[in-house]
C-alpha cells in the first residue's frame, strides 16, 4: 500500500469534516456566537494573499469584539463578511453573514458606497440587489427628512447645517450608479465639496463635526476628505485624529482614512479597513508604530 497516499487522503479527509463542521455550526441566530471562535480555513482556490489578509481582518475583529456579543456593529459584520467573502465560504454561511450585515443599522453606507470594492453583488447577486434596492428606497426618504425640526430639536445654526446637507446629498450621488455614470460626473461634485470643506474648516477651525452639525451629519466632512487625494487626506488627518479624541467622531473613520491615505502613498494598509484596493497589509512592526502614533488600541 502507499502509505504517503493514505496519509494525503487522511489529512484531507480531516481537513474537510473540520471545514464541514465549522460551516454546519452557523445559523442566523448563533452567528455572532459561533463566530466568537471562528478559525478561518484556507481553500484550494484561494490565494495567500486573500488567505493572510482575511486571517488578519477575522483577527482584529475577534479583538475588537472582546468575547462579547454585545460588542458587535455595522463596522465588525462589514469586515466579517468581507473576510468571508475573500476566503469562499460556503455560500450559506455568506448568506448568514450578509444577511447580519444588512440589518444592522448603517449598513447602507456601506453597501451603497463600496458596491465596486466587494463581489458581494457577485457572490450573492439576488440578496445583494434586494438589501441594495431597499438602501436606495431609504436613501431617498432619507433625503425627505424635515431639517427644518432636526435643526431646532438639536439647536443648531441653520445655514451650516443645510450647507453640510447638500455637501453630503452631492457626496453620495453618483456613487452607487454604475460605472460610467460614477466617473463621469461624481469626481466634479467631489472638487467642489472639497473646496467647500476647506472653506467650512478655515471659518470654524476645527472639524465639523457632531457639536456643530448634530449626529446626522458628523461623519460628512471625513466622508469628503476620504474620498479625496492623498494631499488632502494628509492634510487633515490631524484634524480628524483630534476629532475622535474630542468625541466629535467615531474611531472607525479613522482607522478608514489612515487606511486609504497609506495605502494610495505606500501600497500597505494597517487596520485591513480597505478591501478592494489591493493594498497589502503592513507588517506588524508598521502597524504597532501607527497604533501607537495615533492612540489606537485593538479594541
Amino acid at each position: 500500500m502507499n502509505y504517503n497516499l493514505l496519509f494525503i487522503i487522511l489529512v484531507i479527509s480531516s481537513s474537510c469534516k473540520s471545514q464541514e463542521s465549522n460551516q454546519t455550526e452557523f445559523t442566523y441566530e448563533n452567528f455572532d456566537t459561533v463566530f466568537l471562535n471562528y478559525e478561518p480555513f484556507k481553500n484550494n482556490d484561494v490565494s495567500k494573499k486573500d488567505y493572510e489578509w482575511a486571517k488578519f481582518v477575522i483577527s482584529q475583529t475577534h479583538q475588537a469584539l472582546k468575547n462579547d456579543v454585545a460588542n458587535y456593529n455595522t463596522a465588525h459584520y462589514w469586515n466579517i463578511m468581507s473576510a468571508l467573502d475573500a476566503l469562499k465560504e460556503d455560500k450559506l454561511i455568506l448568506k448568514i453573514a450578509f444577511k447580519k450585515l444588512a440589518e444592522s443599522e448603517g449598513s447602507c453606507t456601506y453597501i451603497l458606497n463600496y458596491q465596486d470594492k466587494v463581489s458581494f453583488d457577485e457572490t450573492l447577486p439576488e440578496l445583494f440587489e434586494k438589501y441594495y434596492l431597499q438602501c436606495e428606497s431609504n436613501q431617498v426618504i432619507e433625503v425627505e427628512f424635515n431639517i427644518e425640526k432636526y435643526i431646532s430639536e438639536n439647536q443648531l445654526n441653520p445655514k451650516l447645517v443645510r450647507l453640510i446637507q447638500e455637501i453630503d446629498l452631492n457626496d453620495q450621488k453618483y456613487r452607487g450608479a454604475d460605472e460610467e455614470t460614477f466617473k463621469s460626473k461624481q469626481p466634479e461634485l467631489d472638487k467642489r465639496n472639497a473646496i467647500l470643506i476647506d472653506s467650512l474648516f478655515n471659518k470654524y477651525g476645527t472639524y465639523i463635526g457632531k457639536s456643530l452639525v448634530g449626529e446626522k451629519f458628523n461623519s460628512v466632512m471625513w466622508s469628503v476628505i476620504q474620498h479625496s487625494n492623498p494631499k488632502m487626506m494628509e492634510r487633515y488627518l490631524p484634524v480628524i485624529h483630534k476629532a475622535t479624541k474630542n468625541r466629535e467622531l467615531g474611531i472607525t473613520p479613522l482607522k478608514m482614512l489612515i487606511d486609504r491615505l497609506y495605502g494610495l502613498k505606500y501600497g500597505y494598509q494597517i487596520f485591513g479597513s480597505q478591501s478592494g484596493f489591493g493594498f497589502e497589509m503592513a507588517d506588524e512592526k508598521t502597524r504597532k508604530e501607527i497604533e501607537l502614533k495615533y492612540g489606537i488600541n485593538r479594541e
